[in-house]
């Protein structure tokens, strides 16, 4: 049996492309190392599971693996949640806090969608890299740390650096190891395996253990673009999963859930036929995009039973992001 790397089962790559087998290759030699590491792709394209591959692969696999998802807070309590506060730093700071830095000493920070980050968090995150040191808010203090920091996002962040809305010296100290996700309409071949390992999960974990996925429902799943990459394929087996009537999924199925799928995204992008003079007002585009928000939110629920994790998954959202516009368009759901 051969023992190239690229031979071996991987515990975050399913499937045979050339590609991805290049990627795995390159977090077996990485993961040791303790350079910062920038992951790149569209969003659902599985860099939070390259992470945590890197992670398991370093020396310090025993020690905190610690995300943090940079789109979530605003800019004063991201800078908390990143690098603690004191007491009576701002309102609310009733007592001393340890941030995801502090808390992930000795082993791997996770900086999710760093992109998001605003300009004073770059400059501190840039001082973290350059010296491993922090103060928290509201502190004086200088904290030392020995982690590895490892970083995602999707956006374009060379055209941010020249936008100046990025801090280059931040952008080369986050890409020592650039590693770049493809989509997964560009390693087509993968997904009959990937439609099947997803099936096999959701099967199990939803006490459905004898469903499976026929052979023209995987040439269906494999003809679909995936917009949504990795993360909407899976969401999509799953539904397929709880929703079958018997134990075989057939091609029927795949094109009645694409075809639900298609009509969900088109409510949240209606067409508008606007008024020459409404173009120029400032409340008519947020209006626009909050109803179309509200109806996307409104179906998800409904298509879900109510089960908010579900709709965030099936709208690819973050639980606390769908939390917070379900706030902002006024729905209620128990």
């Amino acid at each position: 049996m051969s023992t190239d790397p690229s031979h071996r089962k991987s515990d975050f790559v399913v499937g045979s492309s050339h590609c991805m087998r290049a990627i795995a290759q390159l977090a077996e030699r990485v993961g040791p190392s303790p350079a910062t590491a920038l992951i790149r792709g569209e969003s659902g394209t599985g860099k939070e599971l390259v992470a945590r591959a890197l992670h398991r692969r370093s020396l310090v696999a025993d020690r905190p693996f610690v995300k943090v998802d940079c789109t979530a807070l605003s800019d004063l309590l991201m800078e908390s949640e990143l690098f603690g506060h004191e007491r009576g730093a701002f309102t609310g700071a009733v007592v001393r806090k340890r941030g995801r830095v502090e808390l992930a000493h000795g082993g791997t920070l996770f900086l999710d969608e760093v992109a998001e980050l605003s300009l004073p968090s770059q400059a501190k995150l840039l001082r973290l890299l350059q010296d491993r040191e922090f103060e928290r808010v509201g502190g004086t203090e200088t904290i030392r740390v020995d982690l590895r920091v490892v970083a995602a996002t999707h956006r374009g962040l060379e055209d941010m650096v020249e936008r100046r809305t990025f801090r280059h010296d931040l952008f080369y100290r986050l890409n020592v190891v650039p590693i770049w996700l493809p989509p997964l309409r560009a390693r087509r071949q993968d997904i009959p395996d990937l439609a099947l390992h997803f099936c096999q999960e959701a099967a199990i974990r939803n006490r459905k253990p004898d469903v499976q996925l026929d052979a023209a429902a995987t040439e269906a799943l494999a003809e679909y673009d995936w917009p949504g990459n990795v993360r909407q394929l899976q969401n999509l087996v799953e539904r397929l999963v709880v929703l079958v009537e018997g134990d075989s999924i057939g091609r029927d199925d795949v094109r009645r859930a694409l075809h639900d799928a298609a009509a969900l995204e088109s409510a949240a992008t209606p067409i508008v036929t606007a008024r020459e003079d409404d173009v120029g007002s400032a409340g008519h585009l947020a209006r626009v995009v909050r109803d179309a928000e509200r109806i996307a939110l409104i179906r998800a629920l409904k298509h879900t039973g109510g089960n908010r994790t579900a709709a965030a998954r099936l709208l690819g959202l973050s639980r606390s992001t769908l939390y917070q516009k379900l706030s902002e368009c006024g729905i209620r759901q128990a």
